[in-house]
């Protein structure tokens, strides 16, 4: 029950994360050069199921890209990721269209 409740919040949430395209690779590139579009579908994979373990995700643009550093420096270690993961996030989440 509670795990089919879990699901049911992660994919709501992930649900309106935005899907990357070309023009969010583009973006993504002056943050992270090289990065593929299907690492940037990883990356909202990696967003959607690690930072929902612990709390409700919040939409990418719901903070800047200085206030996205800050906030995975500080969860780095609690969501155990790795410091690629972490570029790799950072990149996903300051590359949402305007």
């Amino acid at each position: 029950m509670v795990i089919t409740a879990g699901i049911f919040i992660l994919y709501g949430c992930a649900s309106k994360l935005y899907i990357p395209g070309d023009a969010n690779v583009q973006k993504a590139q002056s943050v992270s050069p090289g990065i593929t579009l299907g690492q940037m579908a990883a990356a909202r994979k990696l967003y959607a199921t690690k930072c929902s373990s612990c709390h409700n995700l919040h939409l990418p643009k719901e903070f800047n890209a200085p206030q996205w550093q800050k906030n995975l420096d500080k969860m780095q270690a609690r969501a155990k990721i790795t410091d690629a993961q972490k570029q790799l996030l950072y990149a996903y989440l300051v590359s949402s269209e305007n």
